[in-house]
């Protein structure tokens, strides 16, 4: 009977402490299923007539967001990747390679908005926009 009062007793002061100052709280890490973790399909493009498919499979790593662009057969490893919670804001910059060899600079702008991610894309002074949707 001890044993029961003294674990309600701490779980009463547990739930009775002050919680931390969210600004000086750090952010908790994300988990896998995580919006916007998970596959992606869909299609992109540089207007309505000219689409190409696509998949990105995003996932957490920690407090990171990893994955890859896979336009086609190649995999593409997303270099720098961040989304924000409270807008549904997400970004991710990769890299591919050009038909005469250059490295090209892909930046991705979108938004998640339930099960559809869309934006915009852009390189060099080439543009677009790509719209997915969950698998």
């Amino acid at each position: 009977m001890k044993i029961i009062a003294v674990f309600l007793l701490m779980i009463l002061v547990s739930c009775a402490s002050p919680s931390p100052n969210p600004v000086d709280a750090p952010a908790a890490p994300a988990v896998a299923g995580d919006p916007p973790a998970g596959r992606w399909s869909g299609d992109y493009g540089p207007d309505a007539d000219r689409r190409e498919r696509i998949s990105v499979e995003l996932r957490w790593e920690g407090s990171d967001l990893r994955g890859v662009v896979q336009p086609g057969m190649r995999d593409l490893e997303i270099v720098k990747a961040s989304f924000k919670p409270e807008t549904r804001a997400i970004t991710m910059e990769f890299d591919a390679q050009g038909n005469n060899g250059q490295t090209i600079h892909y930046i991705i702008e979108g938004k998640v908005e339930g099960n559809t991610m869309s934006g915009s894309w852009h390189h060099d002074d080439q543009v677009g926009d790509f719209r997915v949707s969950r698998e």
